[in-house]
């Protein structure tokens, strides 16, 4: 009992003096974790004797064999109950063959015994970052740190900063290249690996940018734009995105979110500067071609300084001429020209209802068979010249009041 409140009482201070336990993704596995200076084990030793103490790795790579010193009492302070006999080598070990180790060193002092390491606390190396970083420097690094968590640690990447180009230099002058943006959109893990003690983490310049503009979902910065006729709000965006060898459009649109549902995809374009002339010029793009049927024939390969433009569609349908409320109305699939007409406060008292017509792609289509409407479409609901006797009337209320008085005017003067 006495024994085991001793264990408890030691692994208590041991963690209460790093603050407790590191954060990991998953429990460690001693056939993997290799050990290094700064990590604290608890040795556990059981058989014809039993006691634990806690027992750092040293700045050598040590690790400290005590015994029990049965001729001390118990005002003494705990370390002191055991003997210091002896240091083995366990630095670039696994937990396991550091076990292996440590219980062959302890057969030379006790017998019928077996021993037993567990990891307590993890080392925390020093990791260099340099290149595009808001701050680079020194930073402490546990083992179960990533590259990620280093870079965030030093204010994560600028916006001229590559994520595709990250390199990592070993200090065994390995050197390893990741890609840290197929990581962020594909949760590749092998492209953000766990740092080492003493790693060099470097982020070099952007080589290439593409922009993308328009209806897509975007990953950079996103704006409303707001139509001048009505308050519907559509979300377009506009980020640049760095641009990899030989990536084409498909691979930058994967990069910027993806097409919003209303992309015109049929009209999309490209913005390229003319080697020749120093001006830009448009190519046409067919998105739908390239992303719903694989077309890599079109797929172009994007240059550095390009941009890429995603228009939307026309959402709006307009209602003018004699209706209570004209306007712009948002559009609504397999919904008819009165359906409009009645969504703009149907028609005037002056409406002409046989000659409404619809304009549509710089064509005049008539209304009378109350066709299906389409997005972009005018709906046109012309005035009507008299309206039967009610037109007449109001004309000759509004000419027989001045008559009538110019007639009296003229008899007074007589």
């Amino acid at each position: 009992m006495v024994i085991q409140n001793i264990m408890i009482f030691m692994l208590i201070v041991g963690l209460g003096s790093q603050g407790g336990l590191v954060p990991t993704e998953a429990p460690i596995i001693s056939d993997e974790y290799s050990l290094a200076p700064g990590d604290e084990l608890l040795v556990t030793v059981t058989g014809r004797v039993n006691y634990s103490y806690l027992a750092p790795v040293t700045y050598e790579g040590k690790l400290i064999i005590r015994l029990p010193n049965e001729r001390l009492h118990g005002e003494k302070e705990l370390a002191e109950y055991y003997n210091i006999v002896d240091a083995i080598p366990v630095a670039g070990l696994t937990i396991k063959l550091a076990e292996d180790s440590l219980s062959r060193h302890f057969l030379r002092y006790l017998r019928d015994i077996s021993i037993k390491l567990t990891l307590v606390n993890v080392h925390a190396g020093i990791v260099f970052v340099s290149g595009e970083v808001q701050k680079p420097g020194i930073y402490h690094a546990t083992p179960f740190d990533r590259v990620s968590q280093v870079i965030e640690k030093a204010g994560g990447i600028t916006p001229v900063g590559s994520k595709q180009s990250v390199i990592i230099v070993r200090k065994n002058h390995d050197t390893i290249r990741v890609n840290l943006e197929e990581f962020e959109l594909n949760g590749a893990i092998e492209n953000n690996p766990r740092v080492e003690y003493a790693d060099i983490i470097h982020v070099p310049r952007v080589k290439a940018t593409v922009t993308v503009k328009g209806a897509v979902y975007g990953r950079g910065e996103s704006k409303l734009r707001v139509s001048a006729l009505t308050t519907e709000k559509e979300r377009i965006s506009e980020g640049v995105y760095e641009l990899g060898e030989e990536e084409g459009i498909s691979d930058i649109i994967y990069k910027a979110g993806g097409v919003t549902p209303w992309a015109d995809l049929i009209n999309a374009y490209i913005e390229r500067i003319d080697n020749k002339t120093g001006t830009r010029i448009k190519i046409p793009v067919n998105l739908y071609d390239i992303l719903y049927l694989n077309d890599q024939k079109n797929n172009r390969i994007l240059k550095h300084g390009d941009i890429l433009v995603v228009p939307p569609t026309n959402t709006l349908v307009y209602v003018q001429g004699e209706v209570h409320n004209p306007g712009a109305f948002l559009f609504t699939p397999n919904l008819k020209s009165d359906d409009y007409i009645g969504q703009a406060g149907g028609p005037t008292h002056y409406a002409n209802k046989k000659k409404i017509h619809i304009f549509r792609n710089g064509r005049r289509i008539s209304a009378r068979s109350n066709p299906i409407i389409e997005p972009g479409d005018v709906i046109i609901v012309p005035r009507t010249t008299f309206k039967w006797w009610q037109d007449y009337a109001t004309i000759i209320s509004s000419i027989a009041v001045p008559i009538a008085t110019a007639l009296l005017y003229i008899r007074l003067s007589q």
